[in-house]
């Protein structure tokens, strides 16, 4: 069984990899050092979503207020830094208070209140949206500092951007979790069977709680950083990541109904949807274009994971 998972991750890496190659030919210098360092820059704003993406789908549930809690994070931060460096950390801590606070809010209503995950953070994500419209009145204000904008755009070593490399550290952190910790095991057990995870001894309720705020301020965090990106806030920051996050956990080999899968995999799924959307701008395709070729992709990876999985 676990021979079948590795031989899964291997193919949605080769495809990650043909998808380059393709891109190189179809656009000569796709593939050129400073061009990767991009596209893994752009990869590292995703990847850090998809970690709670992860977590959330391995236990049967998933968070679909996501993307609104990174723009909430992301408008507050902007107001906040003011292009001021001395409040940085100010930005910084609402953005992890306030993210925690929606986590909460959401595993609440997932456990507590026995509503279905994906309702719940939906409608928790609705309220979200509604907070950060209220609170830019429409208009976000502020604009990023140096620091933050350092933190995005400078490299280390010279090579890839500092977004980059934190989002490494968080990668190699969560697959060790999931695969050696008492925590990796309590989230795939819950995913399998919730009540047999309780009855085993395992605290469900804290899992969980730990999920979904875990979740929350990762997209909060992205938030934080997507100000030193785009230098400011708008409204539509990260409106596609709860579909992008949803699409790279599957297609990366997680099972939506929880219980299988890893964060291995959602890597590869990173890198399918941030090579797709870099490749389909630099060919200047439509953003209706965009739009096809992306859910065709997706249903094309979807039906055959799913297809494999089927068949075993």
């Amino acid at each position: 069984m676990k021979s079948k998972k590795s031989i899964q991750v291997i193919a949605v890496y080769a495809i990650m990899i043909l998808m380059l190659i393709f891109g190189n030919i179809a656009v000569p210098g796709f593939i050129s050092t400073n061009n990767i360092a991009v596209i893994l820059r752009e990869m590292s704003f995703l990847g850090i979503c998809a970690i709670g993406q992860t977590l959330a789908i391995l236990t049967g549930g998933i968070d679909l207020s996501l993307s609104n809690t990174l723009l909430l994070c992301n408008i507050m931060s902007a107001f906040i830094v003011s292009g001021s460096d001395k409040n940085v950390p100010a930005a910084l801590l609402v953005c992890l208070l306030v993210s925690t606070a929606i986590g909460l809010v959401n595993f609440a209503g997932v456990y507590l209140l026995h509503i279905p995950a994906m309702i719940m953070t939906l409608a928790s994500g609705s309220a979200v949206y509604g907070i950060a419209y209220i609170y830019c009145d429409g208009a976000p204000k502020g604009k990023s500092s140096p620091f933050t904008s350092a933190l995005v755009n400078s490299r280390f070593l010279g090579t890839i951007n500092w977004t980059t490399v934190i989002w490494l550290i968080l990668s190699v952190v969560i697959i060790i979790v999931l695969k050696y910790s008492v925590f990796g095991r309590s989230v795939y057990a819950i995913g399998v069977n919730p009540v047999t995870a309780s009855y085993s001894g395992i605290s469900v309720p804290k899992t969980l709680a730990v999920i979904y705020i875990l979740s929350s301020v990762l997209a909060g965090f992205t938030g934080f950083l997507f100000l030193g990106y785009t230098g400011t806030a708008y409204l539509s920051t990260g409106a596609t990541y709860n579909m992008d996050s949803i699409a790279s956990v599957v297609i990366g080999g997680t099972s939506i109904a929880g219980g299988s899968g890893g964060y291995l995999g959602t890597i590869a799924g990173v890198g399918i949807m941030t090579i797709l959307t870099s490749l389909l701008t630099a060919m200047a395709v439509p953003q209706a274009g965009k739009d096809i070729i992306q859910g065709t992709l997706i249903i094309v990876l979807l039906v055959t994971v799913y297809g494999r999985k089927k068949k075993e």
